[in-house]
């Protein structure tokens, strides 16, 4: 039985009283951590906590600290923080882990529950350490179109790892497994034909990339919308000419690409890495148990699209759109609303302000959940809307008369209320100017684009306010935001 997902064992309050450092479900999951029992010991499972015993003291049984022999939440992606290279839980845990976040970079560990914000515990048995995780984006290439690369987050000195060894050709959509420790994404001319779903293992070895399938496999001219973490599986929505519409999943050690649906956009997994949350033009949002199984609407989603599961408690975020420009199509606001229907939640809408000449008016763009679903980011995004009807423009652009000289693109932060998906006071402004934001696993780092670099900053967890200087990474060349989500950095698990 594999070692049940690290945020659902260690509440809030059981980390303040306890902490989670050693936490385990049984006795093996101490000697993946901890090694070897001294002679004549062995290791038991004590209140989730590992002791060594003598090895004659009889085993703990029920109500009196043993496991409780009940289920663990049993998803594919419960592998623990045993996995290869790994060492830490697939979605790493959010704020309330800080009890067990004491080990700073460098220093030896044996999970990354135990290291600080931002880290990771790696390397091999008996000898790993807490070391800054890496981010990957899609970047314009030097003798391709578009790269893969990827950074580690505080490291503003080394240059960007390239992901691809098919160096003739591009390469795009970075995207992580469960335990961190492979990264999966596109190489090759978009086309059916000439482009695959390939992986790598970190640490990088040349000659070591993996196909997972290609474009005459799925039946498809690209592979948008991809995502892999939390799941063991891959999925996608297979794109055909101007349609991109119908999703598709291969197994993360690759094999045979099947059809998870005739229509759909924009797969979303859930916790347990088997369910999905997708969108329909006629339909909304809708949720999917598992491969074969038959779609169901999610009561008060109609019309919504682009929907984004937490890893906390799988509650939805989505967009949903509330008029239309003619110059820039659907303006959006964003929305939250339980995994199976309910009462649908404003997070951010659409505002006007009036001027002189018209009015500032503004939407949402590329919305994300922290993973333990207690913040959203978003970008609302300011456009000059002139009152003597001539085209609208996006502030700061050329015919923003409205608003020249201010940025059209700023990251917000919404706190949210984990039980109820209801907004938890006023917007939070992160930055102006930047697009595309992302949390790191453990919910303490926000990675975003602005003028075409990489930025990290971190956040403070309560209030979303920012703590120390941003990090900029200047080396490389421009990291790509030109296709929404597909573009926006991954974090690597922990």
């Amino acid at each position: 039985m594999k070692r049940a997902r690290m945020s659902l064992l260690c509440s809030a309050l059981l980390v303040a009283l306890t902490g989670c450092g050693d936490e385990c479900k049984e006795p093996s999951d101490c000697t993946d951590d901890k090694g070897s029992p001294a002679e004549g010991k062995r290791w038991v499972c004590e209140s989730n906590e590992c002791v060594e015993r003598d090895e004659d003291t009889p085993e703990p049984g029920p109500g009196d600290g043993g496991t409780d022999g009940g289920p663990t939440d049993g998803g594919p992606t419960d592998g623990g923080d045993t996995g290869p290279g790994d060492g830490g839980t697939p979605d790493g845990g959010g704020p309330a882990d800080g009890g067990g976040m004491t080990v700073g970079k460098g220093g030896a560990c044996t999970a990354s529950m135990e290291c600080m914000a931002g880290l990771r515990c790696e390397g091999t048995a008996g000898a790993r350490t807490c070391q800054a995780l890496h981010v990957a984006v899609t970047s314009a290439g030097t003798a391709v179109t578009t790269q893969v690369t990827a950074v580690r987050h505080d490291d503003t000195t080394t240059a960007p790892a390239v992901l691809s060894e098919a160096a003739a050709e591009p390469s795009r959509y970075p995207r992580w497994n469960a335990d961190g420790s492979a990264v999966a994404f596109v190489e090759g001319t978009e086309g059916v034909g000439t482009t695959r779903l390939v992986s790598r293992a970190l640490p990088l070895t040349a000659g070591q990339t993996t196909v997972l399938t290609d474009g005459t496999a799925a039946g498809t001219e690209d592979f948008p919308q991809l995502e892999w973490w939390p799941s063991t599986s891959l999925v996608w929505t297979k794109r055909a000419g101007a349609s991109t519409s119908g999703l598709w999943t291969v197994p993360g050690a690759g094999g045979t690409a099947t059809s998870l649906t005739g229509n759909g956009v924009f797969p979303s997994w859930a916790r347990n890495g088997t369910s999905l949350a997708y969108s329909t033009r006629a339909d909304g949002v809708l949720t999917l148990a598992a491969a074969g199984a038959q779609p169901v609407v999610v009561a008060g989603g109609t019309g919504g699209e682009q929907p984004f599961h937490n890893q906390a408690n799988d509650w939805v975020l989505y967009a949903k759109e509330n008029g239309s420009d003619a110059v820039l199509g659907p303006l959006y606001e964003i929305f939250t609303l339980a995994p199976t229907g309910g009462t649908i939640h404003p997070i951010a809408n659409k505002t006007s302000e009036p001027t002189s000449g018209g009015s500032v008016d503004s939407f949402i763009a590329n919305p994300t959940w922290a993973p333990d679903g207690t913040w959203v980011a978003y970008v609302r995004t300011y456009f000059s809307k002139p009152s003597d009807g001539s085209a609208s423009a996006l502030c700061g652009a050329v015919g923003a008369s409205q608003c020249p000289g201010r940025d059209a693109n700023v990251i917000f932060l919404q706190k949210v209320n984990p039980e109820t998906g209801a907004a938890d006071g006023a917007a939070v402004q992160l930055v102006t100017g930047g697009t595309l934001p992302s949390f790191s696993p453990d919910g303490r780092f926000i990675a975003y684009v602005r003028a075409k670099r990489l930025q990290i900053q971190q956040i403070n967890p309560a209030d979303g306010t920012a703590v120390g200087a941003v990090v900029t990474h200047a080396l490389g060349t421009d990291v790509q935001t030109n296709r929404g989500d597909d573009n926006r950095p991954r974090w690597q698990p922990r």
